[in-house]
């Protein structure tokens, strides 16, 4: 859902642009100047959204990524309780109920049973425990290459993302007399940036009042 939003939201920037340039060159349109702004307030809102989707991108494919994780781990935990289950059988019935236990699809076993109990146990066991090593691998192997093409696909999104933010927020803002919305974020930044560098001597004077300095008797006046 999220590259289909950014793969289809470069024709509605570039006409958003382009209404916001008519605008500029044909100041003396009445009707181009109110287009011009609504687009512009709109593009404000589309601008936080992007912004906004970044961390729901982040979320929802680490959230996808841990279910089907889960998902293969509780069926090798059942699996593993359906062995135990078989090895613990004593009876022909009991045997049946814990292989009826193995995850996904199974021949049924015959009745009557073709060998032995304890010997159609070993080799059940024995298989069991092949199948669900090859499957462990395999889960291993698959869940890695899905991590990583996952975070391919989304680093790339929030590249795109960041990309529409500072365009649509380039052309944002909520009336005629008020800077961009890119514009404002950016002098936020900047005034934060000088806040955290402190203050230096000379701003003292306007921190500290002057009848709060205790002035020395013998300095000169």
């Amino acid at each position: 859902m999220s590259g289909f939003l950014v793969s289809r939201s470069v024709t509605p920037l570039i006409g958003a642009l382009l209404v916001a340039a008519a605008s500029e060159l044909d100041q003396r349109s009445a009707v181009m100047a109110q287009r011009s702004a609504l687009l512009r307030r709109l593009a404000t809102w589309v601008a936080i959204g992007y912004l906004l989707l970044i961390p729901v991108q982040i979320y929802a494919g680490v959230k996808l990524l841990r279910e089907q994780q889960q998902n293969a781990a509780q069926q090798l935990s059942q699996a593993r309780l359906a062995m135990e289950a078989i090895q613990a059988s004593t009876t022909d019935l009991q045997l049946r109920r814990a292989y009826e236990r193995i995850p996904g699809g199974k021949a049924p076993l015959p009745e009557p049973l073709p060998v032995p109990l304890n010997t159609l146990k070993a080799r059940l066991v024995e298989a069991m425990d092949a199948r669900s090593k090859k499957a462990q691998y395999e889960f291993d192997q698959r869940l890695s290459t899905l991590w990583q093409r996952s975070l391919a696909l989304l680093l790339g999104n929030v590249l795109r993302m960041l990309i529409l933010f500072v365009g649509f927020a380039a052309l944002g803002r909520s009336s005629a007399g008020q800077p961009t919305l890119l514009t404002r974020v950016m002098n936020r930044q900047f005034r934060s940036h000088r806040m955290a560098g402190g203050f230096r001597p000379k701003d003292m004077a306007a921190v500290i009042p002057d009848g709060w300095i205790e002035e020395d008797p013998c300095s000169p006046r």
